[in-house]
């Protein structure tokens, strides 16, 4: 079973409000979720209004873990207050990434530069003025039921569960945590282990009852991936993360370097081929350190 540890502390803000620096070590998933909540709610029951949620330490977070995770964002925004994560891992930020959760979040390397944004998100906030026409009547994408929003922000929906963003501009973003199926490998970037991933892709595919041209097309990309890999890599003791995430419309691949074997440029002709197989194939680099090479099979 997994564990998760939290050990908090006091900190002040410039504003001279007290927030709170939560430090976590272990693991946010199923068997922790719910202590996880727990020890959040308490905090925000409490009168602090402000945390920062310290990822140092974190080895995993599952789809629930993350849906938990934007839901407290949103609770503690509520009563005007916010989260701010610190020092979030790699594979987790490549994670945000792949799922479109970047957006939803305020990211900070330091406990001390989440410190001082929390006076400057304020302002920000305070200066910015819409530029749709406010407010927004439009339909869930799944289920078809409207939805009436008045102003910007983050909003869940109460029959779907949905989390769902609306911006200054009117763009709508859903955020359908409940429905990701997750698979997380470590692998060495030397050795082929496509045999592997393409049976776990299947096993995934499987599951989520995708077509089996989805999990067909997404084999042949891990297959044109590991082929990247393993010509770029020059280290025998280089090793890269693998995400599977998969929901009812899509199946997708991240893949989290740190190397040499993803650090490859726009034109290299294993992205080409990798392109001729799947779909919205992109190379990042991430902002905190290493690459992440991401590709998705959708359903037609």
């Amino acid at each position: 079973m997994a564990v998760l540890n939290f050990d908090i502390k006091t900190v002040a803000l410039p504003s001279g409000e007290e927030s709170k620096a939560v430090f976590l070590t272990g693991s946010i998933d199923a068997s922790t979720n719910q202590t996880f909540e727990g020890r959040l709610s308490d905090i925000l029951s409490s009168g602090t209004h402000n945390v920062m949620l310290v990822l140092t330490n974190v080895k995993y977070i599952n789809s629930t873990g993350l849906g938990t995770i934007v839901k407290c964002v949103d609770n503690f925004r509520e009563k005007g207050g916010d989260i701010k994560l610190v020092g979030v891992p790699t594979k987790v930020i490549a994670l945000f990434e792949m799922l479109g959760l970047l957006a939803l979040f305020e990211t900070h390397d330091t406990i001390e530069a989440a410190v001082s944004s929390f006076g400057k998100s304020k302002a920000a906030k305070a200066a910015a003025q819409p530029t749709a026409k406010f407010p927004i009547q439009f339909k869930h994408p799944i289920t078809g039921m409207g939805l009436n929003v008045s102003q910007p922000g983050r909003f869940k929906d109460p029959r779907s569960g949905d989390y769902f963003s609306i911006d200054q501009n009117g763009t709508i973003e859903f955020y359908e945590m409940s429905k990701v199926k997750m698979i997380e490998a470590k692998l060495p970037a030397d050795m082929d282990f496509t045999a592997g991933l393409t049976s776990l892709a299947a096993g995934l595919a499987t599951r989520l009852k995708l077509p089996a041209d989805v999990s067909t097309r997404v084999q042949r990309g891990i297959g044109d991936a590991a082929a990247i890999i393993r010509g770029h890599s020059k280290d025998a003791n280089e090793t890269f993360n693998v995400l599977l995430v998969g929901d009812q419309d899509k199946l997708q691949v991240g893949i989290v370097g740190y190397g040499s074997a993803l650090n490859i440029r726009p034109d290299d002709p294993g992205l080409k081929a990798l392109e001729s197989s799947v779909e919205d194939v992109k190379h990042t680099v991430l902002p905190t350190r290493g690459y992440l090479l991401t590709f998705t099979k959708r359903v037609r």
